[in-house]
C-alpha cells in the first residue's frame, strides 16, 4: 500500500506509525506545511510543501504586526494556511497514493480533499477532536464537513462535556508507542530519590509553576527530585522559561528542580529512563503523547483531566487523573503513588502492559484498511 500523509508538520509521536507501515513493506510519503524544530527524522523525512506566497505575506502581517503580542497568533496558519496548489498537487500525483490521511479541518485539508476527490484517491481525516463530541449542525460546520473527508480517525475518545454523540464515520485510534524499557529492565529510585518528570513546551498553560509549588510541599516529606524538560522556540517561551528560573531561585528550589530546554529525542528518552513517575500538569491539552511515552518506559503516570489522552490512564492501576489546575488534588494524587515505593513499580509494570496491549500498529493498520475498503465500496 502507498500511504500519503499531509499535515502541518511531522511529529515525533508518528514514529511508531511510520515504522509500522515500513515494517510491512508499504511505502510512505509525508508532506508537511513546515518543519518542526526538534523532530526526529530518523525513520522518515517529510517533504515541506509550505504555503502560497500570498498567504505567507498575510501571515507575516498578522503575526509580526497585528498580533505581535499574542504568542498563539502563529497558529492561524494551522486553520487558514493556503497551500501552493500546483506544488502540492504535483507531489501528490508523483506519489500516486492508495490512501491519503490529512490533518485537521482547515483550508489546507479542504484543498487536499478536493484534489483527492478529483483523482479518486481515498482520503481520511485525522484530528484530535473527541470521538464522542457534541454534534454541530450550523451552516458553517455543515459546509466544513462536506468539504473535508467523510471518514475520521482520532486518538481522543471523549471530552469532559455532556450531550455527546458518536459520528458513525469516526474511529478511535489511540496513539501508537514502541515499548522502550520493560519492568524487568527498569531501574527505579536512582541515587536514593523518587525522581519525578514533566515534559512540555515552556508555556503558561503547561502549569510548571503549579507543579513546582506541589513539589515544594512534597519535598518536606519525601526524598524527591523533579526534572522539567521543554521546548523554547520563540520569545514568548523564552520569557516564560526565565520566569520559571526566577521562581526556583526565589524559593531556593535549585537543588530539587532541574530545568532542561530544547533536548533531542534521545536526550528526552534518557530522562524517562532515570524517572520514577511522570506527571503532565498541563491545561488545554488536546492530546498529549508524553504520558504514553512515559508508560513505554514502565513509569506510572499522572495527568490533568484537561488532556485528551488522560483516558489512556487506568486510575488506580497505572496512575491517576487530577482536576485541572487543582494543586491540592495533584498533591494528593502524587502522594497516593509515592507514599509506598511498591506502588511505583507495580503501576509502572501496568503502564508497560497497557502499551503492549492497546498501542501497537496492528489495530491501526486494520482500521485504516477497513476505512479504505468502505470508501472504495
Amino acid at each position: 500500500m502507498r500511504v500519503l500523509y499531509v499535515a502541518p508538520r511531522y511529529h515525533t509521536n508518528q514514529t511508531a506509525i511510520m515504522k509500522g507501515w515500513l515494517s510491512r513493506g508499504d511505502e510512505v510519503c509525508f508532506l508537511a506545511q513546515y518543519a518542526g524544530k526538534l523532530e526526529d527524522y530518523t525513520i522518515i523525512k517529510p517533504k515541506v510543501i509550505g504555503y502560497s506566497s500570498f498567504f505567507i505575506l498575510l501571515n507575516n502581517l498578522y503575526v509580526k504586526i497585528i498580533k505581535r503580542t499574542n504568542e498563539y497568533a502563529i497558529n492561524m496558519r494551522l486553520r487558514y494556511g493556503f497551500p501552493p496548489v500546483g506544488k502540492l498537487y504535483l507531489a501528490m500525483k508523483k506519489f500516486s497514493p492508495d490512501v491519503v490521511i490529512t490533518r485537521e479541518r482547515s483550508v489546507y485539508s479542504i484543498v487536499v480533499t478536493i484534489l483527492c476527490r478529483i483523482n479518486g484517491w481515498p482520503v481520511i481525516l485525522y484530528n484530535q477532536s473527541p470521538l464522542m463530541e457534541e454534534s454541530k449542525k450550523d451552516i458553517l460546520h455543515r459546509i466544513m464537513y462536506n468539504l473535508t473527508p467523510k471518514y475520521r480517525i482520532t486518538p481522543v475518545y471523549r471530552s469532559k462535556k455532556n450531550s455527546q454523540c458518536k459520528d458513525p464515520n469516526a474511529f478511535f485510534l489511540p496513539f501508537l508507542m514502541e515499548p522502550h524499557i520493560s519492568p524487568e529492565d527498569k531501574e527505579y529510585f536512582l541515587e536514593g530519590y523518587i525522581n519525578l518528570l514533566c515534559i512540555g513546551k515552556y508555556q503558561k498553560r503547561k502549569n510548571h509553576l503549579l507543579m513546582i509549588e506541589v513539589v515544594e510541599r512534597l519535598a518536606t516529606k519525601y526524598p524527591i527530585r523533579l526534572n522539567i524538560a521543554g521546548e523554547v522556540s520563540d520569545s514568548f517561551q523564552e520569557d516564560y522559561y526565565k520566569t520559571v528560573q526566577e521562581h526556583l531561585k526565589e524559593h531556593h528550589m535549585g537543588k530539587i528542580v532541574t530545568l532542561y530546554k530544547d533536548l533531542t529525542q534521545a536526550q528526552v528518552f534518557e530522562l524517562y529512563k532515570k524517572a520514577d513517575l511522570f506527571i503532565l500538569p498541563s491545561s488545554e491539552e488536546p492530546a498529549a503523547v508524553s504520558p504514553l511515552e512515559a508508560m513505554s518506559f514502565s513509569l506510572p503516570v499522572i495527568s490533568g483531566d484537561d488532556n485528551g489522552t488522560a483516558t489512556y490512564i487506568e486510575e488506580g492501576k497505572n496512575g491517576y487523573i487530577f482536576a485541572d489546575k487543582d494543586a491540592a488534588d495533584l498533591y494528593n494524587k502524587i502522594e497516593l503513588i509515592i507514599s509506598d515505593k511498591r506502588n511505583i513499580q507495580k503501576m509502572g509494570r501496568k503502564s508497560f502492559e497497557l502499551v503492549i496491549e492497546k498501542h501497537q500498529f496492528e489495530n491501526y493498520y486494520q482500521t485504516i484498511t477497513d476505512i479504505v475498503q468502505q470508501i472504495n465500496n
